[in-house]
């Protein structure tokens, strides 16, 4: 594994963003989480195809995959891209976690993708990788960011304290690791 996370800036341009919001609204479908973990943020998801009709980021994630981590994954994409909604009326937020906690005998998550959605600014909702001590990732505080990493690696994005968060999550699977 050459790099703890890579990441693309202005990925998605405002209007991509707006449009990607608007998809969410009209297509997404709340469901409940698996994880232990704390979480207080609205979760919504929505097939991936509604994602591919603004911008098909499977061929970025494919390549970035390639560049820096050379994982074994399927080509295609997951089914569902996820938003979250984190507001500062609630403070909030998603503590220490990593992805990829499925039991399915086929297939984990490999790669974690996040795209910053947010149309207006934010305080708080700093995202931590963990590697030996907490790492801000101050890309992704920039809407229309990408940043892509291991699902391995434990993550956290910490209370909302002014204003909403918004943020896409695409996982990427392969077989078990060997």
């Amino acid at each position: 594994m050459k790099f703890l996370y890579y990441y693309i800036n202005d990925y998605l341009k405002p209007d991509e963003i707006k449009k990607l919001n608007s998809a969410f609204n009209k297509k997404a479908e709340k469901f409940t989480e698996k994880a232990i973990t704390l979480k207080t943020s609205k979760a919504v998801h929505m097939p991936y195809e509604e994602l591919k009709k603004i911008k098909d980021v499977n061929y970025n994630i494919l390549k970035i995959n390639r560049a820096a981590y050379g994982f074994d994954l399927y080509e295609s994409i997951n089914d569902w891209v996820v938003q979250n909604t984190y507001k500062s009326t609630n403070q909030g937020e998603y503590k220490w976690h990593i992805d990829g906690e499925e039991y399915d005998e086929k297939f984990t998550t490999k790669l974690t993708t996040l795209i910053n959605l947010s149309e207006k600014e934010y305080s708080g909702g700093k995202f931590f990788l963990f590697n030996n001590e907490p790492v801000e990732i101050k890309e992704l505080n920039k809407p229309g960011s990408l940043v892509v990493f291991p699902s391995f690696i434990l993550h956290q994005v910490t209370p909302v304290t002014r204003g909403t968060r918004i943020s896409a999550t695409i996982f990427k699977t392969g077989r078990w690791w060997k």
